[in-house]
């Protein structure tokens, strides 16, 4: 083998390596992302309750949520399914938990609230 051969061969396997050891060190330092989802149970005032949400959105943008499902067709698998469902997805569970308790997060969410019966949770998803 000539010298620039043995060298292009070198420099590609050091490539390869460095690559590798970059993805790896990069995933371990992934931090997983996370879901708020909103299970709209029973509407009270549904009228009211469209217009209250509104105000959801321009509380999100801060804290990087962005919405995954928004009151899209649900179709059951086990028990029954809830009237509407929302799923605004995080970087972090605890960028979530910053929006969770923003003041403005919370009086748009307890103004939608007033009008509809909800169940409302964040859950961290898996690392990728």
């Amino acid at each position: 083998m000539t010298t620039q051969i043995k060298m292009a061969l070198a420099m590609m396997v050091g490539i390869v390596i460095g690559s590798v050891g970059f993805g790896a060190l990069h995933a371990q330092t992934k931090t997983p992302a996370a879901y708020w989802v909103t299970e709209t149970l029973e509407m009270i005032d549904q009228a009211a309750f469209m217009t209250a949400i509104k105000a959801v959105p321009p509380t999100l943008q801060p804290f990087g949520g962005r919405y995954i499902a928004l009151g899209g067709k649900i179709v059951p698998d086990n028990g029954p399914p809830p009237k509407r469902i929302t799923i605004v997805a995080f970087d972090s569970l605890e960028k979530a938990q910053q929006w969770l308790s923003d003041p403005a997060a919370v009086a748009a969410t307890t103004e939608a609230n007033k009008h509809a019966k909800t169940r409302s949770y964040a859950v961290e998803g898996v690392a990728n």
